[in-house]
């Protein structure tokens, strides 16, 4: 009965978390706002881990290894399994999703309301959600849905705990631990 009620109440929690990063975008905010509730971030290193769900092929692929976010630059992926590779947005390569990094770590919401609506939610005290949707005159409609990114205000700096990237063809979540 016990490993019942336990169940039930595991099952209930992981609901009450789906059913969050889902009512996201029914809480709209302004670029003004969001630059007020939102912390700030400072340099980072993180372990991660990632789970790409592939639509088309209903096939989920998980990776992992270190993350290192540098404020002024970006970040950069250091994946350790299945394969090693390293993956930095800080270059010219990959200047738009380095501009969208930036721009939010920075709380520069000017540049990013040019191109999103944007969405936040507090979770509890301290956890919340803050969500990207292009706007439908964005060229980044076309390939990108979404981009939720919950996060954790700790000693008056921001963590961010998870990434959920939603777009035509997969759904990526990655998951930030041991950051330092």
């Amino acid at each position: 009965m016990k490993k019942n009620i336990l169940l039930l109440a595991l099952l209930l929690f992981a609901i009450s978390k789906n059913a969050y990063a889902s009512d996201i975008f029914n809480h709209p905010i302004s670029a003004e706002d969001a630059s007020k509730k939102m912390p700030v971030f400072e340099n980072k290193t993180c372990k991660f881990t990632q789970n790409k769900y592939l639509t088309s092929s209903k096939i989920n692929l998980t990776s992992g290894g270190n993350f290192q976010f540098i404020k002024d630059k970006g970040v950069n992926f250091e994946t350790t399994y299945p394969i090693q590779a390293k993956n930095s947005y800080t270059t010219a390569d990959n200047k738009q999703i380095n501009s969208i990094v930036k721009a939010v770590v920075n709380k520069n919401f000017s540049y990013i309301e040019k191109n999103f609506d944007l969405y936040y939610m507090p979770l509890n005290s301290s956890q919340w959600i803050f969500a990207l949707k292009p706007k439908s005159k964005s060229p980044l409609n076309k390939s990108l849905k979404s981009l939720c990114i919950t996060g954790e205000n700790i000693n008056n700096s921001g963590i961010i705990t998870k990434m959920t990237i939603s777009t035509e063809n997969n759904t990526t979540t990655i998951s930030f631990t041991q950051c330092a």
